[in-house]
């Protein structure tokens, strides 16, 4: 059993909540907190410790974790020194110890003290998550971020004009390029957080970058130099709001979304506008519309590639072999791989 001395001890002074059995303390019901962070200093001072049932206290409490900041594998082990408010001395069995926030390990009564020592173990914390300290841009295309500690990659989003721009974007890497979504002149930002690498379930919260002001020049420039991004792979069916044939219907006109002309299919945006020669990012996917506003599904050539819409769906489709019969792919980006 590690001594009173050790460097890690420290004096604490909790108030006792109930009565004991004469002059017997034959329970014990201990309530831990903590507040500590993958990456953060290791310390005592950061659990808290109140003892919910007999006359007793807790006297010192040591911090068993040697290492001087907390690892992502890290399990943080404490010994709890317990004395008796009132000159009872101490006969519990294991049964009758209940630690609330931590795992009892073992306990025993040290005579030549006259203190009853528990030893507790606290969750992992391979299942926490550091946070980002930090968002920022490299170039007024490429963001970048303070990485997190035990992140099994990062979830982020981009806004334009303080509205969100499609879905959320993952990756593995502490940066990424937006380029292929920066597209058009504006105020951006980003959105970033970190997700744990055992347990998506368990994110850190955003953290929002500066902003960067793209003008028409370099809105420009990346229209030249990206690709329109990628969506996650093939899609089936196209999701259509209230179709109607031209003209047919005396409503037409208070419609949006995806509209039905004979065969061929168009976008009509909330604002009553509708988009030509170029792509459009519509639920999470691409499409391409002709000068005329109607979709294009097949080959189309854009800034000097290939991209290929799926015939069915209309949506650009990424890493795969286009059903065209010739076995062509797409990358990633939807560009043909010559």
């Amino acid at each position: 059993m590690m001594g009173l001395a050790a460097a890690a001890v420290i004096a604490l002074a909790v108030p006792f909540a109930s009565l004991a059995d004469g002059n017997v303390i034959n329970r014990i019901t201990l309530e831990v907190t903590a507040d500590i962070q993958v990456g953060g200093a290791c310390s005592i001072r950061d659990f808290g410790f109140e003892v919910l049932s007999e006359e007793c206290e807790v006297r010192e409490a040591e911090l068993l974790n040697t290492n001087k900041v907390w690892g992502s594998d890290d399990v943080p082990r404490i010994i709890v020194y317990l004395r008796a408010t009132d000159g009872e001395t101490f006969d519990v069995k294991p049964s009758a110890i209940r630690i609330k926030g931590a795992d009892y390990e073992y306990g025993h009564y040290d005579e030549n003290l006259f203190v009853y020592v528990l030893q507790i173990r606290l969750p992992s914390l391979r299942e926490q998550v550091g946070g980002i300290t930090e968002a920022y841009w490299n170039s007024p295309a490429a963001a970048a971020w303070s990485p997190a500690a035990n992140a099994g990659y990062y979830e982020i989003q981009l806004y334009k004009d303080d509205k969100r721009q499609g879905s959320s974007v993952t990756t593995v890497s502490a940066n990424y390029d937006w380029g292929s979504y920066m597209r058009a002149e504006g105020t951006y930002y980003y959105k970033v957080r970190a997700v744990n690498r055992r347990n998506a379930a368990i994110r850190s919260s955003w953290t929002d970058s500066a902003t960067v002001i793209l003008d028409s020049a370099a809105a420009e420039q990346n229209r030249q130099k990206y690709p329109p991004p990628a969506v996650n792979g093939p899609v089936t069916g196209t999701t259509v709001g209230q179709p109607a044939d031209t003209g047919a219907q005396p409503y037409y006109h208070d419609m949006y979304g995806w509209i039905p002309e004979g065969e061929r299919w168009w976008y009509r945006n909330e604002d009553g506008s509708y988009t030509t020669s170029n792509w459009q990012f519509i639920d999470g996917k691409w499409y391409y519309f002709d000068s005329k506003g109607y979709m294009v599904t097949g080959w189309i050539d854009w800034n000097g590639k290939s991209y290929y819409c799926d015939p069915e769906s209309g949506a650009m489709l990424v890493n795969t072999i286009v059903p065209d019969g010739l076995g062509l792919r797409v990358d990633s980006s939807g560009a043909l791989i010559e």
